[in-house]
C-alpha cells in the first residue's frame, strides 16, 4: 500500500488562521447571546465566558462560541457594570460587539470589545413592567392608581406610636446596623423593641427564604406595629430579588404595614412599591419611624397645651359668674335683713305703746282699787291682785304670741328665699339650661343640633340638641 500524502497539524491550522483572518479581519459583529461558564481574573483584568444562543421555544443550545474580553472590553464591561448595576456574569442576555479570532493553540473564538448597556438595562425594565402588570392582574388587593400602586398593605393605617417592629435583614447587613444605631439612640429618648429576623437579602433565587420569614413574623402572633425590610448598598443583580413576584404579592397583602429600606438609590423596587412606605436607606426608615413617633407626641403636646388654655378661660369664665352670684346672694340677703329688721324695730316700738296704753289704762283702774280697797281692804285687794295676774299673764301671752308670729313669719321668708336659691332648685332634680353662655327658661330659639349647656347640682354637661318636641308642662304642673 502506497504512503498517503499528508500535511503537518500546524499547516492546518495555519490555513485555517489565514483563512479566518482574510475572511474576519476587520470586522466587527453586534451579537445576541447569553453568558456562561463566566470567569474574571483579576490580576490580569481578563473576563473567559462562552457565548451560547437557546432554541425560542425550549433551553436547547443552538449555537456557542468560546469568549474572552481585555484592555478595551473589560473596560467596557466595567463601565457595563456601573451603568446598569450589574454584574457581568453568567445567565446573563446581552447585546455585544465581538471580532472573530483564531488560534493554533485555543482554536476558534470571539473578542468582547463592547457591551451595550440600553440593552441590558430594557431587559431588566421589562421584566420589571411584566412583573407589575401581572401583579395587577392576578391581585384584586393591588391597583394602578397613576403612577404608584395601591396595595392592601399601602392602605393599612400605620399605629399612632410605632414601638414593636420585626426586621428582616442579613446577619452581616451594616445597614441594618445603622437602622438600630438611629433607633436606639434618637434625640427623643422613645424605646423600641426591635426584632431581627436574618435571612439572605439578595439573589432572586433566595425569595423562598425571604417570604419563609414574612411567615414566620405572621406565625409568631406578635402585634408588632411595623415590619421593616433593611438592606445596604450593592449591585442591581443583588437587589432583584425585591423585583421578585411572590415577594411582591407577599408584602402587598401582608396584615402589617411593610416599611422598606432597601438602600438602592437609583430606582424604586416592585417590593418598594408594594409595601405601605419606602425609604432608600435603612436609615431613612428609622428616621421615618422616630418621625411618625414625633408627629404624635407634638400632637399630644398642642392638644395637652390646648387643655390648659381652655380649661383657664372656663375656669376664669365660671369663676367670675360665681362671684357675680355671690355677689347678689349677699346683697339680697343683707337687703332682707334689713328689711325684716326695720318691720321688727317697727313691730317693738307698737308692742311699747300699747303696753304704755294698756298700763296706762289699768293705772287708772287701780286708783279706783285703791278707792275700793280702802271700803274692803282684803276682799279688793284680793279681788285686784287676781286682775293684776291676769292683766300681767294677758300682756305676757299677748307679747310672746305675737313676737312667736313675727318670728315664723321672718322664717317663712327665709325658707322661701333658700327655696328659691339655685342652689337649692339644683339639688331638687331641676337643670339649668345656658345658650351661649345665658340661662334661658323655653326653647323658643333652640334648635335640633345646637350645642346647650346643662348645670346640675354636681355637674356641667356639654351636650348637642337631637331633637326639640313640644310640651305641655304637665309632668310638673303639682
Amino acid at each position: 500500500m502506497e504512503p498517503q500524502q499528508y500535511i503537518r497539524l500546524s499547516a492546518l491550522n495555519d490555513m485555517i488562521h489565514d483563512t479566518i483572518s482574510s475572511r474576519f479581519e476587520g470586522k466587527r459583529f453586534w451579537i445576541l447571546a447569553d453568558i456562561t461558564n463566566h470567569s474574571f481574573k483579576a490580576d490580569k483584568k481578563i473576563h473567559y465566558f462562552e457565548l451560547v444562543e437557546k432554541a425560542q421555544n425550549g433551553n436547547a443550545i443552538t449555537a456557542k462560541m468560546m469568549g474572552k474580553s481585555w484592555g478595551g472590553g473589560a473596560v467596557r464591561i466595567e463601565e457595563f457594570e456601573k451603568n446598569t448595576g450589574q454584574t457581568f456574569t453568567n445567565n446573563l442576555h446581552v447585546l455585544v460587539q465581538v471580532s472573530v479570532d483564531y488560534h493554533p493553540l485555543y482554536g476558534l473564538s470571539v473578542s468582547v470589545l463592547d457591551i451595550d448597556s440600553n440593552f441590558m438595562l430594557g431587559i431588566l425594565e421589562q421584566q420589571r413592567n411584566a412583573t407589575l402588570e401581572r401583579l395587577v392582574r392576578e391581585n384584586d388587593y393591588i391597583q394602578k392608581e397613576g403612577d404608584g400602586y395601591s396595595t392592601y398593605n399601602s392602605r393599612l393605617q400605620l399605629p399612632a406610636v410605632i414601638q414593636k417592629v420585626a426586621v428582616i435583614s442579613s446577619s452581616s447587613s451594616a445597614g441594618n446596623e445603622d437602622f438600630r444605631h438611629t433607633m436606639q439612640h434618637n434625640n427623643f429618648g422613645y424605646v423600641f423593641q426591635i426584632d431581627d429576623y436574618y435571612t439572605v437579602v439578595q439573589g432572586d433565587n433566595n425569595a423562598k427564604l425571604f417570604l419563609n420569614k414574612l411567615i414566620e413574623i405572621y406565625n409568631t402572633g406578635i402585634p408588632y406595629d411595623a415590619v421593616v425590610i433593611n438592606r445596604g448598598g450593592g449591585s442591581q443583580s443583588d437587589f432583584l430579588i425585591f423585583d421578585n413576584y411572590n415577594i411582591g404579592r407577599a408584602v402587598a397583602k401582608f396584615p402589617i404595614p411593610v416599611i422598606t429600606g432597601i438602600g438602592h438609590q437609583k430606582n424604586v423596587s416592585i417590593a418598594d412599591l408594594m409595601a405601605h412606605t419606602n425609604t432608600k436607606t435603612p436609615t431613612k426608615a428609622a428616621e421615618f419611624i422616630i418621625a411618625h413617633n414625633r408627629s404624635f407626641e407634638l400632637g399630644i403636646l398642642s392638644l395637652q397645651q390646648n387643655i390648659i388654655i381652655k380649661s383657664q378661660q372656663l375656669f376664669h369664665l365660671h369663676y367670675k359668674e360665681l362671684s357675680e352670684l355671690k355677689n347678689d346672694i349677699s346683697r339680697n340677703t343683707k337687703e332682707l335683713i334689713q328689711m325684716r329688721g326695720e318691720e321688727l324695730t317697727r313691730t317693738n316700738h307698737r308692742i311699747i305703746s300699747s303696753s304704755r296704753a294698756i298700763l296706762y289704762g289699768h293705772q287708772k283702774t287701780l286708783i279706783l282699787a285703791v278707792h275700793q280697797l280702802a271700803q274692803s281692804p282684803k276682799i279688793l285687794f284680793q279681788q285686784k291682785k287676781n286682775d293684776l295676774v291676769n292683766i300681767k299673764n294677758s300682756i305676757k301671752n299677748t307679747t310672746s304670741e305675737y313676737i312667736r308670729h313675727e318670728r315664723l313669719t321672718l322664717e317663712y321668708h327665709e325658707k322661701s328665699i333658700q327655696m328659691m336659691s339655685p342652689h337649692n332648685i339644683l339639688r331638687k332634680g331641676y337643670a339649668i339650661v345656658k345658650v351661649n353662655e345665658k340661662i334661658i327658661s323655653n326653647a323658643e330659639n333652640i334648635e335640633a343640633g345646637q350645642e346647650i349647656e346643662v348645670i346640675l347640682k354636681d355637674a356641667k354637661l356639654k351636650s348637642t340638641v337631637k331633637q326639640k318636641i313640644q310640651y305641655d308642662g304637665r309632668e310638673t304642673d303639682l
